[in-house]
């Protein structure tokens, strides 16, 4: 499980859920019970407060992946919201994604005779490829997207290799 600040937050220099967690782990450090019971249930309240105020978003490792392969083709800049602590000095543990296994929901022919593929995943991503595809697949048919150098992609469906770019 991860918990993750709003951009919002996360742009303040003492942020909001930088001093939640700050003040969780600080009831930690008191010995004796009920100064430490009273220290918690003040943290937590407050990082419920956060929570309903959209400061902080907890999330877990299965949304983070689901996150990340939704974006798998844009070209975005890294925020380290989606994991990592690179900006802390800390190692990144994230996982890439260096292709995708999907399914075709539909496809058409598109300008100077490229295809414009929409995959059967969440959020519809529409990929386009960059070489003339004659025949677009039907839907349903079994789709591979990887990451090649310098940022291109290339897309593997019915036996054949297109470049492609992600569209939406």
């Amino acid at each position: 499980m991860a918990v993750l600040a709003a951009a919002p937050v996360r742009a303040q220099s003492s942020g909001g859920a930088q001093r939640v967690l700050d003040g969780l782990a600080a009831c930690r450090a008191i010995t004796e019970a009920g100064e430490r019971l009273a220290c918690y249930d003040k943290a937590s309240a407050a990082l419920e407060q956060a929570v309903k105020q959209n400061d902080v978003r907890i999330v877990d490792r299965a949304d983070v992946r689901r996150a990340r392969r939704s974006v798998f083709g844009l070209n975005l800049p890294d925020l380290g919201l989606l994991g990592g602590g690179a900006d802390r000095g800390e190692t990144d543990q994230r996982e890439t994604f260096s292709e995708i296994n999907t399914t075709v929901r539909s496809a058409r022919p598109g300008a100077n005779g490229r295809g414009e593929i929409t995959l059967a995943d969440e959020g519809n991503p529409v990929w386009q490829t960059t070489d003339a595809m004659p025949f677009p697949p039907k839907a349903g048919a079994k789709v591979r997207i990887r990451k090649g150098t310098m940022g291109a992609f290339f897309l593997n469906v019915d036996g054949r290799s297109y470049r492609a770019l992600r569209l939406r």
